[in-house]
């Protein structure tokens, strides 16, 4: 039987997070990640690092509060894409998806 892991879970991950956007036709905040992580008994960091490969493949977009864009470190990928509490405080902002075409 297949291992399942971070990767396995990205395109599950991808239709919730737009799911959730779609839902709440506003930008995800930290607190709907941890929702959505808890829902479906997943690691926050396991969602927060699909977001950041995301937004580096430029599907997504990641904006402070005041609607400015923030470079996203190489560093938080580091270590197969494992998030300590710290880098997750680095994320804390919104996160906005940017509309791109049919997959």
């Amino acid at each position: 039987m297949p291992r399942h892991g971070p990767l396995s879970l990205k395109p599950f991950l991808i239709t919730l997070l737009r799911e959730a956007y779609d839902e709440k036709q506003a930008n995800l905040q930290m607190t709907d990640l941890r929702e959505l992580a808890a829902e479906y008994s997943m690691r926050i960091d396991d969602v927060a690092s699909t977001l950041i490969d995301l937004a580096s493949e430029g599907g997504w977009g990641y904006q402070d509060d005041n609607g400015e864009p923030i470079e996203i470190a190489s560093d938080l990928l580091a270590g197969e894409g494992r998030l300590s509490d710290r880098e997750l405080e680095k994320l804390r902002g919104t996160w906005c998806p940017i509309v791109t075409a049919e997959d």
